[in-house]
């Protein structure tokens, strides 16, 4: 490596390193949504800052590649805990030894954990170590290479590094792809230009006039071939139709398995037993008016146990992740809710919340532990912790609750697509078609069987002393609730019911599992934002079903508690006569699509389902995506080397055999420029000999005789020029070598026009 710059050249080091930190600014944008926090920005500067100050002091000092390694490892030890592992800090400057063990565990580890956890972020644990140790070891090696090395225009590759990783490790964030795109591809450009004007001063022999104008014309040049590209590369954005893009992010498998787990919905009875009903469970603040505390939402219904997510786990119902900071609830529809909760005797995995969870923060001596096993699913707002809940844990959620329905029979039904699940019994759907007579609007009948439920229903739990009534949900037990005069049962089988009737009429229909309010003290308690204390026997079971305008609203389908009635005698089997007409085909919805298509043939299989062409699609994407990146970074030199090819296409099709001769020697200055030769003022002949090679001389001589020759140019003299540049630029590129020759063809010295034989070469 040569002697360093800064020591010749203070300006021009200061412009470089400005350069450098606006590439590794762009190169971070991707990041940003990974953690959306203000430890993120004091991380990745603090990183950048030092890296750059390791390269400079490298290059002045004239480090060994060793001694820049150790400067940097030594930087990640001392920086890395206040950096990229704040909690873990005295004051926030100096780190811990448990810090320092973090710090080092997280160099392995927090890559796949980064990967796992809901974003953002913020600075949960060690998940910044992955963007603190990328940016200081890239902005120390762009520095080394800007300042030490022949070729400073590689300095780009190591935030080209960052940028990728940063959109592999990111989310599906498409606000931030175009910004972060642009603005690498404007600072890329800006870097280019800084190297060629580097390379045209360091060629000397030029006035300093005329060294003003070459740098002026080249900032022109490069300035209108970064118009051209950002102008392709929106067309592009806007033309082709991009699938919804894939980061490693979206292909692995959540952490938390809620299929393992019974569902609260099968031990729902247990609540009410004598030990158990009077027991307080859960204290809470802030929940709002005629909203319920969710325990578990249930989406998917075998014909024996409602639970979660659906058997083969591809329900996004049953994804769970890690929730270390917030989640992005702004297209949310409702109320914003700040609960308080203390749990007092409940214990069990879910967390008890409501709406759709936005941040949570947990209190008390087990913080640390509940924060770390936190899962939630974003798209029902049901929450989870590893090792469950204990008496005395406390946490503040912030939610957005949607606003309870006033008016049932307006409702019209959503669009979402829920697992498919078992038929309702032939006994509730006859009790359907009784309440809720075809003709009328979903939401009409969904509000007469409501209606006929509360009317119609009686609760009992199958207590000593109460009216008998079996436990269980399954298709076997709503039948015999259906069927049973009066109608007995609590909330584990109205819930169920309610929930298959509304699926029936076309609403999308989950169960959810939790604590209703149920008096008017309550009530009361809650518009006063006062303590809301929830006992064992305040749990219920009731329905949210899905309105059109994509809001899950919650609608309570059990009757009140009341005196229960004599049985009556079972109905006797009603046996219909058959229609001479048959009725008209009825209107099918959304949900009955869900089940209803037979299998197809095997000579129907067009293979959609083999994991093969799976495989195949997913590399196909991820290829695609790859190679559009690729593009994009390609896109300033592309830019320069077309804008060459145009040059040349002109000058050969020029209109007169004087103009395309003219026209060849200016082709072979800017090649010369373009190769680094220096071709000094004189005449021609003797700038051919500079160049070197008969074919140059010959050049020459043809040139001068159509210049200055007595008759202007002969027959095929144009043609000879040119053939003479083109066996030139082949020998250029032969003793050059590859490498230097793409490094001539994305050159931007010749787009400067500084060339000495266009500025008055003497015959």
């Amino acid at each position: 490596m040569s002697r360093p710059a800064p020591a010749r050249d203070l300006v021009g080091t200061a412009v470089s390193l400005v350069l450098l930190a606006l590439l590794f600014g762009a190169a971070l944008i991707p990041w940003w949504p990974i953690y959306e926090s203000g430890a993120f920005v004091l991380c990745a500067a603090l990183a950048v800052v030092a890296g750059l100050g390791i390269g400079v002091v490298g290059a002045w000092r004239a480090w060994p590649a060793w001694a820049v390694a150790v400067a940097v490892a030594s930087a990640y030890v001392v920086l890395g805990v206040p950096a990229a592992v704040p909690s873990r800090t005295v004051a926030g400057v100096l780190p811990t030894p448990a810090g320092l063990v973090d710090l080092l565990t997280g160099t392995a580890l927090s890559w796949k954990q980064l990967v796992t956890v809901a974003a953002p972020v913020g600075s949960y644990q060690t998940l910044l170590v992955p963007v603190f140790l990328l940016t200081l070891t890239g902005a120390a090696v762009a520095a080394t290479i800007a300042l030490r090395t022949r070729h400073p225009i590689a300095a780009v590759l190591p935030p080209a590094v960052l940028l990728v990783a940063g959109v592999s490790l990111g989310v599906v964030h498409e606000q931030f792809a175009a910004p972060a795109g642009l603005a690498f591809l404007a600072a890329s450009v800006a870097w280019l230009v800084r190297d060629a004007i580097a390379k045209r001063r360091a060629l000397g022999g030029a006035r300093r006039v005329e060294a003003a104008l070459a740098d002026a014309r080249r900032v022109i040049g490069a300035s209108a071939i970064l118009a051209v590209a950002l102008v392709g590369a929106a067309a592009v954005a806007v033309a082709v139709p991009m699938p919804q893009r894939t980061v490693i992010r979206s292909e692995l498998q959540p952490p938390f398995e809620p299929r393992d787990l019974r569902s609260p919905l099968a031990g729902f009875r247990t609540a009410f037993a004598p030990e158990v009903e009077d027991r307080p469970m859960l204290e809470v603040t802030g929940l709002p008016a005629g909203a319920g505390l969710r325990i578990a939402t249930l989406d998917t219904y075998d014909g024996v146990v409602y639970s979660v997510g659906g058997d083969d786990g591809s329900a996004l119902s049953g994804r769970f992740t890690r929730l270390p900071y917030r989640l992005d609830q702004s297209d949310a529809v409702g109320e914003a809710a700040k609960l308080d909760v203390t749990v007092l005797g409940y214990d069990g995995v879910w967390v008890p919340g409501a709406g759709l969870l936005e941040r949570i923060e947990f209190h008390g001596p087990r913080q640390a532990a509940l924060a770390d096993g936190f899962v939630v699913n974003d798209v029902t707002g049901a929450a989870a912790v590893r090792g469950g809940l204990e008496p005395g844990d406390s946490y503040t959620a912030w939610s957005v609750v949607p606003e309870p329905v006033d008016d049932v029979s307006a409702l019209e039904p959503g669009t979402s697509v829920l697992p498919p699940g078992a038929d309702a019994p032939e006994e509730l759907v006859r009790r359907l078609d009784e309440w809720a007579p075809r003709g009328g609007t979903p939401g009409e009948r969904l509000a007469a069987v409501v209606a006929a439920l509360h009317d119609e229903g009686y609760v009992s739990h199958g207590r000593p002393g109460e009216e008998p009534s079996r436990s269980g949900h399954g298709l076997d037990r709503l039948a015999e609730l259906a069927a049973d005069r009066p109608m007995i049962g609590d909330g584990e089988q109205y819930a169920v019911a309610a929930a298959l009737m509304a699926r029936e009429i076309g609403f999308p229909a989950r169960v959810v599992v939790g604590y209703l309010p149920d008096t008017d003290a309550d009530a009361d308690v809650q518009t006063a934002r006062e303590p809301l204390v929830f006992r064992g026997g305040a749990l219920q079971a009731w329905i949210e079903v899905q309105e059109a305008g994509g809001a899950w609203v919650q609608i309570d389908p059990n009757p009140e508690v009341r005196e229960i009635p004599e049985r009556q005698p079972d109905e006797p089997n009603v046996v219909s006569r058959p229609q001479s007409a048959l009725p008209p085909p009825e209107e099918r919805t959304p949900v009955d699509d869900l089940g209803a298509d037979p299998a197809p043939a095997p000579d129907d299989d067009d293979g959609a389902d083999d994991p093969w062409l799976v495989v195949l699609g997913t590399i196909a994407l991820v290829l695609g995506v790859l190679l559009l990146a690729a593009l994009v970074l390609a896109s300033p030199f592309l830019a320069v080397i077309a804008a060459k090819a145009r040059r040349r296409r002109i000058r050969r099709r020029a209109a007169t055999p004087k103009a395309r001769i003219e026209g060849a020697w200016e082709e072979l200055a800017d090649t010369a420029a373009d190769y680094g030769i220096r071709v000094p003022p004189g005449t021609r002949a003797e700038q051919a000999a500079s160049v070197g090679g008969l074919d140059a001389v010959v050049l020459a001589g043809v040139v001068d005789h159509a210049v200055f020759g007595p008759g202007g140019p002969r027959e095929g003299d144009d043609d000879r020029a040119w053939a003479s540049v083109d066996e030139l630029r082949r020998r250029f590129a032969s003793d050059a070598g590859p490498r230097r020759s793409l490094a001539a063809a994305i050159s931007l010295g010749s787009l400067g026009g500084y060339a000495v034989s266009r500025r008055g070469a003497r015959a």
